[in-house]
Formats: structure tokens, sequence, C-alpha cells
């Protein structure tokens, strides 16, 4: 069995962690064979660590965290990574690995290009 984790950075809002909550519900049903999950680094639950431990409970064989976060801050390139190589060591017989972060993405370009335009658009 395999995990994918989408991890997000966790806010004391609600509001705000209920974003991640909602991209994963568009995305689970696409992988039918994966179970994908949501968790956050800090500030809200589930916690990364808890998710990471409940994979390797249900007997996945590979766990697949990646970081939903558009830069390359201290979590993306020291924290998270860190977390990652500690259960690779405690989890040597899974497979664990980190993707990449969101980033410079033509897809993500287009979006912000439609936000402008969104809100050049005379209100009706």
């Amino acid at each position: 069995m395999e995990s994918v984790i989408l991890l997000g950075h966790g806010s004391r809002r609600i509001e705000a962690n209920n974003i991640l909550k909602s991209i994963v519900k568009i995305i689970k049903p696409r992988f039918k064979e994966v179970s994908v999950e949501y968790a956050f680094l800090e500030l809200a639950e589930p916690n990364i660590r808890n998710i990471i431990e409940k994979a390797a409970a249900d007997n996945c064989d590979a766990i697949y965290v990646i970081p939903y976060f558009l830069y390359s801050g201290n979590h993306v390139l020291r924290d998270i990574p860190e977390i990652i190589s500690e259960y690779k060591a405690k989890y040597p017989h899974i497979n664990i690995k980190l993707g990449d972060y969101l980033g410079i993405d033509d897809r993500l370009a287009q979006l912000v290009m439609e936000r402008i335009e969104a809100i050049k658009a005379p209100a009706v």
C-alpha cells in the first residue's frame, strides 16, 4: 500500500487549515489505490509525525510527502527534510520520499494571471 501525504504549514485559523483539507478532497478520488492524507507541520492537527506513524502502522510500503508550500524557506529546506530523514532511519523497510514544494510553475503563473483579470473586471 502507498500513502501520499499533502503537508501544509498549519495555522491557528481553522479556515486556513480547511483549504488543505479541501485540496485533499479534490485529489483523493484520482488516486484509487493510494491513501491520500493531509498533515500539518505545526500549529494544527494532524501533525506530520502522527500521519507518518499511522501510515507505518497501516503497513504502507511507500510514503510520499508533498509539501504544499510556495517557497523554499527553512521549513522546506531544513525542517521537513530532517523529519523525513528521521523516519527513513526509523522505518528503513518503508520507501519514504519527499517530493518538491509547489514553487515556480507555469500553471501557478496562469492562476495568478486569472486572478489579475478577475480583479480588473468591472463589477456587475
